[in-house]
């Protein structure tokens, strides 16, 4: 169970986060992808080598850390998070913080590192979250970043025993947003995101995926669609 994210960045997130079925111990994941999204948004311009490690609890207590290779920020993000995820039955919730930190980004002169809450509700292959940071920096970088808030539905739904279909659409708001928005030439004070795809179970815990990508921003290359092919093993210690 990978609590963060999947190694591919927004594929079946929820779903990971919301399922339940994790046994306790530690896990890790490593993988690649040909192009790192995060909310719709390109981070690295070109492939990524991404990995993390987590530790569950049967309380429902986990924590871990995730990273990748960006393009910007002096080129590392590493990620921080513990939370608590239970399930009753076909319905599960999870609370849980993380802390976006990129190590080397006084090398450029930005302030990216951002701490954001989430809190998500399941049932069944569907889940339902909302995220805010209350001084969201990694959109703009210049240490004066404002609330945003992120609000998210995804899901993955089994088509074979080895293969998922999967989609999310994510809704994106606040005043660091707008900043953001305003920034890059659009005129809209928030925007969203969507993801659609298909993953699939391998041999010797791969799994690889196809997403199709976009958002509704109408400003430079943010509106450009995006095909992500992702691999990745994921394994217990």
């Amino acid at each position: 169970m990978t609590f963060k994210r999947s190694v591919w960045g927004t594929a079946v997130l929820g779903a990971a986060l919301f399922s339940g079925s994790a046994a306790a111990g530690v896990s890790v994941n490593v993988g690649a992808v040909s192009e790192y999204m995060f909310r719709g948004i390109a981070q690295t311009g070109g492939a990524a080598v991404q990995g993390g490690i987590d530790y569950a609890h049967d309380s429902g207590v986990y924590f871990g850390t995730w990273a990748s290779n960006i393009g910007f920020g002096g080129g590392t993000e590493q990620d921080l998070y513990v939370g608590f995820s239970k399930a009753f039955g076909d319905v599960s919730f999870d609370v849980h913080s993380t802390y976006y930190w990129y190590p080397e980004e006084d090398e450029d002169g930005s302030d990216l590192s951002t701490l954001e809450f989430a809190v998500g509700v399941g049932y069944g292959p569907v889940s339902l979250s909302y995220a805010y940071a209350p001084e969201n920096n990694f959109f703009i970088g210049d240490g004066d970043g404002k609330e945003a808030g992120y609000l998210s539905l995804s899901g993955s739904f089994p088509i074979t025993d080895k293969l998922s279909f999967d989609a999310s659409v994510g809704y994106y708001h606040g005043k660091e947003i707008e900043r953001f928005l305003a920034g890059i030439g659009s005129s809209d004070d928030t925007y969203m995101d969507y993801m659609l795809g298909l993953s699939a179970t391998l041999d010797g815990g791969f799994t690889m995926s196809l997403q199709y990508i976009a958002t509704d921003i109408d400003a430079g290359t943010n509106d450009d669609p995006k095909f992500v092919v992702g691999l990745k093993k994921s394994f217990d210690l």
